[in-house]
């Protein structure tokens, strides 16, 4: 039995109709990539990859670079202070070089003024004494050349930085704290503190 015009149109209408592909995507779609192209990929991921690892080794070869320029200039500075540090003990070591030698002839120089003062007021030796004095004061001449000073102290308030306070003693015509007599020279070395000079100081009119 025949079917009719309209059921053939309906039966028609039920099958889904498949979509057309354009000639490019159809060939596509039957050829797979070839080996050519799959290397291609592969190279340029490889490329990528390579790119960052070259862009971390540039990193960490800058911040080491840093490290390193930071230790050389501390490096320097350490250098620099330690040069200075030498220098200066160079010049500290020349400028105080005599010093043994001058304290060992200070007390030479000690013996010799105590010999002139006990010889004063004595005529039967008075060329004498005048030679003593000459040689005393040739010596400390010769010492003041090297930078070695007498310290001044009669006649001055009493400095504990320069000076060792034996005795004191009352006096109506000198004020407390000065230094009435030196009993033992003092002396400086460039500046240094030597030997501090034995004094007797004032201590002021006498109380009732």
């Amino acid at each position: 039995m025949k079917q009719s015009h309209k059921e053939t149109s309906n039966n028609k209408q039920d099958i889904p109709e498949t979509e057309e592909k354009s000639p490019v995507e159809t060939v596509e779609a039957e050829c797979p990539p070839t080996a050519e192209s799959a290397a291609d990929n592969l190279a340029t991921e490889e490329q990528a990859m390579n790119m960052t690892d070259l862009l971390n080794r540039l990193d960490e070869a800058t911040l080491q670079a840093e490290k390193n320029k930071d230790l050389y200039l501390r490096t320097v500075a350490d250098l620099d202070t330690y040069r200075r540090k030498v220098q200066r003990e160079k010049q500290e070591l020349a400028k105080f070089a005599l010093q043994p030698l001058v304290e060992d002839l200070l007390p030479s120089v000690d013996h010799l003024e105590m010999a002139i003062q006990a010889s004063k007021g004595a005529d039967e030796c008075k060329s004498l004494i005048v030679g003593v004095e000459m040689v005393c004061s040739q010596i400390k001449k010769t010492l003041a050349n090297f930078g070695v000073e007498e310290i001044s102290a009669e006649g001055k308030e009493f400095d504990p930085n320069f000076e060792d306070c034996v005795s004191h003693e009352p006096n109506e015509s000198v004020a407390e704290n000065i230094v009435i007599k030196v009993t033992r020279a003092g002396y400086k070395y460039n500046g240094r503190l030597l030997r501090p000079a034995s004094v007797v100081v004032s201590s002021g009119k006498a109380k009732a």
